[in-house]
């Protein structure tokens, strides 16, 4: 059988030239400081292989897992992957089966079908008529799902419910939760949590969710998802940044909020002072002086610090642009504004970044994750 040239082997010359693993868009340092904190981050979290194979099929999970490089060099599929891999993946298998159901839905979605739906909710005045909108919207495509919004005394509850039940259409449910969420985020850039969350009893047999770690606190009790929200976000506009391009936004947000430490269950947990930055990077990469200021010291204070954690500002920030950038690049989006989103003036300084991360201008590495998916 032929190698496939963008599999495992081409990961690993990425990581000889960068210095770090890469893999389709998950940048991981050597250095274990990294990863070592109390708190494992909302987009390292882990699925297990039948998580992925249940939502995708053995077949197309298998080609979309060998195409990101994720498989051995025998083509061996991983025991399990990282919330941030299973995105990609997602981005990928849309751009490779033009399909947004995933094989989940009645029929196929083609690409912007629900692009369409989150355009038309970010062009509302408030959240509040943006979720009234949300549930008839999503009632135009053949998605099988049905949104509805109710009011109680805990919050606001977006419901999410597959007409046919099965374990792939819960799957399927709480990764249309997670992407509307990140709409939300978008269209109000307003840093919005859900307070709670009920998950699908028909996946109760595992601990894994892609939304755990959202909320405070989450149990699983019928079928579907619902997100409650606190009351204060109905007043809140959308459309403070316009949502225009398929995928690109809510891959920004995600990425955003991959960075984050999932809520943890003992309020005693500490956070490290990478974390700390982390959580600080996640809307902006600030200059270290004002980073510094914000956590309340100097700023040789804070370099010496991260000095003893095993890292640097620099060295933090490079690695959450790249891990971003190349999530942002498995999109569709405007160069102009992925440029925009990692805070680089202009394209030029995007491009001289791409080369220096990836080794390859912007438009060659989308080239060639098209390949891998093709």
């Amino acid at each position: 059988m032929k190698a496939n040239p963008c599999g495992a082997e081409n990961a690993r010359s990425y990581s000889a030239m960068l210095g770090s693993a890469v893999r389709a868009g998950d940048f991981r340092s050597h250095r274990p400081a990294l990863f070592t904190s109390n708190e494992v981050s909302f987009g390292a979290e882990q699925l297990s292989i039948h998580y992925v194979e249940t939502f995708f099929g053995r077949e197309r999970a298998h080609a979309l897992l060998l195409g990101a490089g994720l498989c051995d060099a025998k083509g061996k599929m991983p025991a399990s992957i990282s919330r941030v891999d299973f995105w990609n993946l997602c981005v990928d298998g849309i751009f490779k089966y033009n399909d947004e159901g995933h094989g989940c839905t009645p029929l196929p979605l083609p690409k912007g079908s629900w692009t369409m739906i989150f355009t038309a909710v970010n062009h509302m005045d408030s959240v509040d008529e943006g979720l009234k909108r949300f549930c008839d919207f999503v009632q135009v495509i053949p998605s099988g799902m049905t949104v509805s919004v109710g009011h109680g005394t805990d919050g606001v509850h977006v419901t999410y419910a597959m007409n046919d039940l099965s374990e792939r259409g819960e799957i399927y449910v709480e990764l249309i939760a997670l992407v509307f969420h990140c709409v939300l985020v978008w269209g109000t850039g307003r840093a919005i949590e859900p307070v709670r969350m009920r998950l699908s009893s028909l996946l109760g047999d595992r601990k894994e969710s892609l939304l755990t770690g959202l909320a405070t606190s989450s149990w699983r009790q019928g079928t579907g998802v619902s997100m409650i929200y606190p009351k204060e976000i109905l007043d809140l506009p959308l459309g403070v940044r316009r949502y225009k391009s398929f995928s690109f936004h809510e891959s920004s947000v995600f990425m955003e909020m991959a960075e984050k430490p999932p809520h943890a269950t003992d309020s005693g947990a500490s956070s490290s002072l990478v974390n700390e930055l982390r959580v600080l990077m996640r809307d902006e990469i600030p200059h270290q002086r004002v980073a510094a200021h914000k956590l309340g010291m100097s700023a040789a204070t804070l370099q010496r610090r991260l000095t003893q954690e095993g890292t640097s500002f620099r060295e933090l920030s490079r690695e959450v642009r790249m891990r971003k950038l190349c999530t942002l690049l498995a999109t569709d989006a405007n160069l102009d504004d992925v440029a925009y989103d990692l805070g680089f003036s202009d394209r030029r300084s995007l491009w001289r970044a791409c080369f220096d991360w990836l080794g390859m201008s912007p438009t060659a590495y989308r080239l060639q994750r098209r390949l891998c998916e093709s």
